[in-house]
């Protein structure tokens, strides 16, 4: 019999965990077929956490060994676990300030959490492939899962033209990412990248397929990091998509997508240059610029963060155009720190206030009176995307600026510095009108963090604590990141 007739454990062994993420979203359709509709909410809710708790156990089992699988196609190294960590994070946030928010807006389906969990499924597939064909799979698991999430309010037309627009470009940067792959494949007949790094190595990266091919890599990934000029869906989808999935689509989709480009480009497909340095040069700059200017025009706080998350993703691109080693452990602590931080800040908005969501920065008025803890929360999580001390934010972005400043990209840095500078005042404008605005609401209508939103709060307080963390105490993070990079080399 042939080899490929057989499966073996160890092949099994590097995909553990996404097995058990898939087997929880089987386990949450069965409960919801049978679950009765007073628990049924909390049950779905919980019943994932727990399936991606013991996902998140394999992955502590499977750490510092380094395994690969189906024949050199996935591997279980640090660096994709790492990053699987954080998607897992965001999904377990996601799913506690996702309970009350899905009860009433009319999206209380177990496909729901299912979608969910493909998603990350998706995601872990993307970061662990060794193959461009398996990263493009699972691309597309995540992708089509976040299209339908999008689209989940099927009664609100601002929702489904969200998912029309998704669904439009995203196919658009999947064209992108095919044709780039396949002229790959013809310039170094495999779609592995160990194949593919060793043939450019011999033969030489002049050749105008790989050239034009790891072009069409770069747009297709530009598209989904929204990176300018391929930023235009990122507005419209995070502020038409339900909050909580605005929340999961901004830490844990990014945070694939940044993986993505650390394991092709930089430790994968070789772009070494000045024309490839200059490309990302401008591309950071444009990103950061762009995002920042439209955020401070913005009167929508969802709209306002989907601009910062451009503005945000100008930042990482300033870490792959330094492309060192030190500056890609910042690119990994930084993603880590965002999801988390966006994901909470995104959290906030998903708990109504005076019987509403907050949508506007009006709405925001008078917020510290009528719900203290969820404005000293939000506050806590704007002041690490500014990137003050003692936050996650802080440390990321001083990883990331320092490490260009080492490089001699110095103009790069100041105008990255400059940036975050800008991008102060549209986040403070959160809390100043929290604390220093009075809300003009009807009498009798104050709501604060009571039963409806207690699941929501302990989510909430945790991913508070872990922003605190990363802010005081980074040195085992930015270990466990320089040690990722280590497996990539």
């Amino acid at each position: 019999m042939s080899k490929m007739e057989f499966i073996s454990l160890t092949d099994l062994t590097p995909i553990f965990p996404e097995i058990i993420v898939l087997l929880t979203a089987c386990t949450v359709l069965l409960v919801d077929l049978f679950a009765t509709n007073k628990n049924r909410s909390t049950t779905l809710a919980v019943t994932t956490i727990i399936g991606l708790f013991l996902a998140m156990l394999l992955e502590i089992q499977l750490h510092g060994k380094d395994i690969v699988g189906f024949y050199g196609t996935v591997v279980a190294d640090d660096f994709s676990i790492l990053f699987e960590f954080i998607y897992m994070s965001v999904a377990i946030v996601t799913v506690f300030v996702s309970r009350h928010y899905i009860s009433e807006n009319e999206m209380n389906f177990g496909e729901y959490y299912v979608l969910l969990l493909t998603a990350v499924s998706g995601m872990m597939f993307m970061t662990s492939g060794l193959d461009l064909l398996v990263i493009f799979i699972g691309l597309e698991v995540m992708s089509i899962s976040s299209y339908i999430l999008v689209g989940m309010k099927r009664k609100v037309a601002v929702a489904n033209e969200a998912a029309l627009k998704y669904l439009l470009l995203g196919a658009f940067s999947t064209g992108f990412l095919l044709y780039g792959i396949s002229l790959l494949y013809g310039a170094t007949g495999s779609t592995l990248l160990p194949v593919i790094i060793a043939e450019i190595q011999q033969n030489g990266s002049e050749n105008p397929l790989v050239i034009v091919g790891i072009a069409l890599v770069v747009v297709a990934m530009s598209f989904k990091i929204a990176i300018v000029p391929f930023h235009m869906w990122t507005p419209d989808v995070y502020t038409g998509a339900p909050t909580p999935v605005t929340g999961f689509l901004s830490g844990a989709a990014k945070a694939a997508g940044f993986a993505v480009f650390i394991r092709v480009l930089m430790t994968g497909i070789p772009i070494e240059g000045a024309n490839w340095g200059n490309l990302f040069w401008t591309l950071a700059v444009l990103t950061m610029t762009v995002g920042n200017l439209m955020a401070l025009r913005q009167n929508e706080v969802k709209r306002m963060l989907a601009y910062s998350s451009i503005a945000h993703a100008g930042y990482v691109l300033v870490a792959i155009t330094v492309g060192s080693t030190s500056a890609i452990s910042g690119v990994i602590f930084y993603s880590c720190a965002y999801a988390l931080m966006g994901t909470g800040a995104f959290g906030i908005l998903t708990i109504r206030d005076a019987g509403r969501l907050p949508t506007t920065f009006d709405d925001l008025a008078g917020y510290a009176k009528r719900n203290p803890t969820l404005a000293l929360l939000m506050s806590l999580f704007i002041f690490s995307l500014v990137g003050l001390p003692l936050t996650g934010g802080f440390i990321g972005k001083f990883q990331i600026f320092s490490a260009a400043l080492e490089g001699g990209w110095i103009w790069l840095t100041v105008i990255g510095i400059l940036n975050s500078a800008l991008s102060v005042y549209y986040y403070l404008r959160v809390v100043m009108f929290m604390y220093m605005r009075e809300g003009a609401l009807p009498d009798g209508t104050v709501v604060s963090s009571g039963n409806t939103s207690r699941f929501a709060l302990t989510g909430l307080l945790l991913t508070a604590l872990a922003v605190v963390y990363l802010g005081i105490f980074p040195d085992q993070i930015l270990e466990l990141a320089s040690l990722s990079i280590l497996a990539l080399l």
